[in-house]
């Protein structure tokens, strides 16, 4: 039966790019979804069923590393040492965090993936969800162990916490990077033609039969549901692409919206504005970071910031009681359809 199915899936990837009929997998991880879309024209050069079950185990693997939701993942175990001695953790996870603290250090403290205790306190991460402010008091002693200058990587499989009671979440990186390691994958494989999204984050290689990627990003609306109600399309070929939002993940109490972007400086959920950043870059985790990162500044400081980077651009959409309002990088434009 598996030699059949085996046979049967290479029979049908060759027929679907016979027709110009792209190759779509689809599942789960890191609590949302992935899609691919593989359009190459020549022959697939192994079986669909063997592409999907190098997703999964990439994608499974990404899990046991950087999932707080996974006891004894690599960020779990780590979370739990509370010693500063050296702590031995992958190459992988070592390369994730270098990025974090990279954009940690140019956004002066916006983005810092210490926020764990703060994301917890607010109800966003694996604590569970909760519906209510937390107390001031608790927000500043969380604050205390709060900053990513007290993480160090000593080398490419050991860090080290200054601060004993230090967490990490890396759910603002995670899904871009898991998206760059498939992207990675295919590359490997000999596929030139396709899409990697995971939650909304975007890799898209080449072309789809001559054409230029569409990618839609969401205009910013309140339990909306996903690619209803477009704010632009992207056309893209060999980018990335990551949007972060208020409007998805948030809870409110009477007339203020509490989303999951915290702000370090002041350990509570931003209120400035800003209803989502999508920023185009050449990796998916450095546009994941970044579009955080800027959720998190404020649109004036995040479009100098993407201004200074020539590889890179964004759309910031700011919301007001009465309308909306957009804001584009110099490069932005280029890539709208």
């Amino acid at each position: 039966m598996k030699i059949y199915t085996l046979a049967l899936a290479g029979l049908l990837a060759l027929i679907a790019c016979q027709k110009n009929q792209p190759i779509r997998l689809a599942g789960n991880t890191m609590g949302t979804t992935y899609h691919i879309t593989i359009a190459d024209e020549n022959n697939i050069p192994l079986p669909i069923s063997d592409i999907q079950f190098a997703v999964d185990s990439i994608l499974l693997e990404v899990n046991r590393k950087m999932s707080t939701f996974i006891k004894d993942s690599e960020i779990s175990r780590f979370n739990r040492w509370q010693k500063t001695d050296p702590f031995i953790v992958s190459k992988e996870f070592v390369s994730v965090l270098g990025t974090a603290l990279q954009i940690y250090r140019e956004s002066n403290g916006a983005f810092d993936v210490t926020v764990a205790p703060l994301v917890n306190l607010w109800g966003f991460g694996n604590a569970g969800s909760r519906q209510i402010t937390p107390p001031l008091e608790h927000i500043n002693q969380a604050r205390k162990h709060i900053g990513s200058d007290k993480l160090l990587i000593l080398n490419d499989s050991t860090i080290v916490k200054e601060d004993s009671l230090l967490k990490l979440d890396l759910s603002a990186i995670a899904k871009g990077y898991g998206v760059d390691v498939v992207s990675r994958m295919l590359d490997n494989h000999g596929l030139h033609d396709y899409l990697v999204e995971i939650g909304g984050e975007v890799v898209a290689k080449g072309l789809k039969y001559g054409q230029k990627w569409r990618i839609g990003i969401d205009h910013p609306d309140y339990n909306a549901v996903p690619g209803k109600n477009l704010e632009a399309v992207l056309l893209l070929s060999n980018a990335a692409v990551a949007t972060s939002g208020d409007y998805r993940n948030y809870f409110m109490v009477g007339d203020t919206v509490y989303t999951h972007a915290i702000d370090p400086a002041n350990g509570k959920p931003v209120i400035n504005g800003v209803a989502s950043v999508t920023v185009i870059a050449p990796q998916c985790t450095l546009a994941d970071a970044m579009a955080t990162a800027i959720m998190v500044m404020g649109a004036e400081k995040g479009l100098q910031m993407v201004e200074n980077k020539p590889d890179m651009e964004c759309l910031i959409i700011l919301r007001t009681k009465s309308e909306y309002r957009t804001l584009k990088s110099t490069g932005f434009g280029k890539y709208l359809d």
